[in-house]
């Protein structure tokens, strides 16, 4: 049984999100979320942690140009639209979803709206022989909306270079709704087992060093004999020392282009062009946050004789 939530202010909606497995992150349980891993969301849900996401100038944009692109749509194929502000859960699955739009009427559905760049739509949609899909992780996002709120129908409608409109339409599938239920049973069922699931550590390396940015002082740990860990310690000497060495060219190079180009500000090369502006001294006051301070110490080897 659904239960519908109006979320009171947007800190109360995140919050809400924490507890649930919601229709953007349930893509990631299927490994096909280009925004987060399955260590990163076990982490997250494991601790009720409410996800702040830093509102860079694609997403403010994005924001802006939704209700727009919204309204040409509905405008398009004649649909009256409501903004959809409720935060709908299945509690017993702990699924939940947020919403772009409602599409009211004889035949409700849901209308989700995406501001696509041209590139990315090149890249990550699909169209064949006429019939267009989106990337995975919106097509299950779709399937887990319906699901939540027992509409049958629901629009991907997308505006792809500022300039082109593409309508999906989708009918809830049961088999996928059942199969993404199973896979949030599973994952809920992983925590209270406390069985983590092995990271990523190419796309987890900065989730890590989040969830491990602290350090109990006067704690030791001895991995000697740690044959595994030691092959890492000297992988990370040795491209320690190609960073020095790469800094070094990178610097020689620098160097001699300023010789050449002296006080120019603007430089137009064949393939290339060189932006050398002044950026002038100021006094920046900031509060940085604490971090680890590592670094790797080697032992002196003993000289015999």
């Amino acid at each position: 049984m659904s239960e519908v939530i109006m979320p009171t202010d947007i800190e109360n909606w995140k919050e809400l999100r924490s507890r649930d497995v919601t229709s953007t992150e349930a893509s990631v349980l299927f490994g096909c979320n280009p925004y987060q891993t399955l260590f990163e969301l076990w982490h997250r849900k494991k601790q009720a942690q409410v996800v702040n996401i830093d509102e860079n100038e694609r997403m403010r944009w994005g924001s802006r140009l939704e209700h727009s692109i919204a309204h040409g749509i509905a405008e398009d194929n004649g649909w009256e639209i409501r903004r959809m502000d409720e935060y709908i859960r299945v509690p017993e699955v702990r699924m939940g979803a947020s919403f772009d739009y409602k599409i009211e009427g004889d035949k409700p559905a849901i209308l989700e709206v995406k501001n696509v760049d041209s590139l990315a739509y090149r890249d990550g949609w699909i169209e064949s022989d006429g019939d267009i899909e989106a990337p995975p992780h919106i097509e299950i996002q779709v399937q887990v909306q319906m699901a939540v709120s027992g509409l049958r129908i629901a629009y991907i409608g997308a505006l792809v270079g500022g300039n082109r409109v593409i309508l999906i339409e989708r009918k809830a599938n049961s088999n996928v709704q059942n199969s993404i239920m199973t896979k949030i049973d599973e994952f809920w069922k992983s925590i209270e087992d406390n069985n983590e699931p092995e990271p990523d550590f190419t796309r987890d390396a900065g989730f890590i060093s989040e969830l491990y940015g602290y350090s109990t002082p006067g704690k030791i740990m001895n991995l000697e004999g740690d044959e595994l860990h030691l092959a890492s310690a000297l992988r990370y000497r040795e491209l320690a020392g190609q960073i020095k060495v790469l800094e070094a060219e990178r610097n020689e190079i620098k160097a001699e282009f300023l010789r050449k180009i002296g006080d120019a500000e603007k430089v137009i090369g064949g393939k290339y062009s060189i932006s050398a502006g002044l950026i002038g001294p100021s006094h920046v006051e900031y509060e940085r946050k604490g971090y680890r301070n590592f670094k790797i110490n080697w032992k002196r080897e003993k000289k015999n004789g």
